[in-house]
């Protein structure tokens, strides 16, 4: 991860971000329940990092892979699944209209860094999802959730992003273009999708990304301005950032990747990111809270 993307990728993808997708909920609709619990998503964050890092492929990361596996079934997933040869766990929260919308997240660490446990990236963004399994309303008022925890976003030893990054997710992307295997819906029945990455940052702060849906991010700053405790995190702009979205967006869903890509001092991405001080030290469960409840009230908006 991640870095300013290739002006020609930029270009392409420029495209699909025009128009958007969704629209608000009214008040009284099933998407404003909440019960997003941060101190149980804080004990996943938690669970994840006691693992140690975590790249493709290591033992950790067949660990973690379990664990979320167990997770997902614990809450009550639907046809949980660890693909092959990357070991996305998927899993289904079934919906009220037709359509899948892609809610996803990845595991793996970047390797080579010794010490590296990658609390905020990405074990932030998998302890939203798996509080969001156990809390999204069943079944949901509107098109059904595929939850995705995805395998080797990172990318090995000095390849670059754009050659190696989001395999997971291209993989997920191809399973769905082929028809539908391994778990993942057909292509054309997927709505949109949301990416949390790097969502633990205390000092929390998620514009929207440069790449990523208008609409799809409206719905999460609106959601947010609901939460009469929220320090509403959503707002501004920020540059195109590779990550777990792109594949999406290449294949002409929406995508929208909510991620804090200014993590500790100094200039952005920040000191703490892809080193040994990403540890628990660093994230809080008032911003997984901030990012989950606002996720409840958007999501089931969704169209």
């Amino acid at each position: 991860m991640r870095g300013p993307a290739i002006a020609n990728l930029l270009v392409a993808l420029l495209a699909l971000a025009i128009g958007g997708c969704g629209g608000s909920g009214s008040s009284d609709d099933p998407s404003t329940s909440s019960d997003f619990d941060a101190a149980r998503a804080f004990r996943d964050l938690k669970a994840q990092v006691k693992l140690g890092p975590r790249p493709s492929g290591s033992p950790a990361a067949a660990r973690a892979a379990n664990l979320i596996a167990r997770s997902l079934r614990a809450a009550g997933v639907d046809e949980v699944e660890v693909q092959r040869p990357y070991a996305n766990v998927v899993g289904t929260v079934p919906g009220s209209e037709p359509g899948f919308v892609v809610v996803g997240a990845h595991y793996d660490t970047k390797d080579g860094i010794p010490g590296f446990v990658g609390a905020n990236d990405g074990a932030s963004g998998v302890a939203v999802l798996l509080e969001l399994a156990r809390t999204l309303p069943r079944p949901l008022p509107g098109p059904a959730v595929e939850l995705v925890a995805f395998d080797a976003e990172e990318t090995r030893g000095e390849r670059a992003f754009e050659v190696d990054g989001t395999r997971g997710s291209r993989q997920f992307v191809d399973d769905a273009r082929a028809g539908g295997e391994q778990g993942a819906p057909p292509l054309d029945q997927l709505r949109a999708m949301v990416l949390f990455d790097m969502v633990g940052d205390c000092e929390l702060a998620i514009p929207r990304e440069r790449y990523s849906d208008a609409g799809l991010y409206d719905l999460f700053a609106e959601a947010s301005q609901e939460i009469t405790d929220s320090e509403a995190p959503f707002e501004g702009m920020t540059g195109p950032i590779l990550d777990d979205h792109v594949p999406f967006l290449e294949a002409g869903i929406p995508a929208l990747d909510l991620i804090d890509f200014d993590y500790g001092p100094g200039p952005t991405p920040g000191g703490w990111w892809h080193t040994p001080e990403d540890t628990l030290e660093h994230v809080c469960p008032a911003s997984l809270n901030a990012v989950g409840e606002a996720a409840l009230r958007a999501i089931p908006r969704i169209r």
